[in-house]
């Protein structure tokens, strides 16, 4: 009996720990389309008000904060997301040709 019940704990332990990865890699992809979505937000908001240089969104799955700054006759756009503990940040630099972006660089920032 004491066997089994120490079979049954170790599994449930190890079922417990891989939920909480499992968790915690579905936050990290959340926060990073999160930050995506700041980018497309703020490519439709340029096309309205070039002066825009920040921004913030608050969804149910988390909020996204965008950094514009002028860069060689275009826009670099930061934007971080954040989706319960993780964050992510990307960074792209666009330019406007023609009333349509054109991506000049993207990275994943890392602190």
């Amino acid at each position: 009996m004491t066997t089994f019940s120490g079979l049954g704990m170790e599994g449930y332990l190890k079922a417990n720990a891989e939920n909480r990865m499992v968790k915690r890699v579905a936050q990290s992809r959340q926060a990073l389309y999160l930050a995506e979505a700041g980018i497309e937000w703020t490519k439709a908001h340029l096309l309205v008000n070039p002066s825009l240089r920040q921004g913030n969104l608050s969804f149910s799955a988390g909020r996204v904060e965008m950094i514009v700054e002028l860069s060689g006759g275009g826009y670099k756009v930061i934007s971080e997301g954040h989706s319960g503990l993780a964050v992510r940040k990307i960074e792209q630099i666009l330019q406007l040709d023609s009333g349509k972006w054109v991506l000049q660089s993207y990275q994943e920032l890392h602190s």
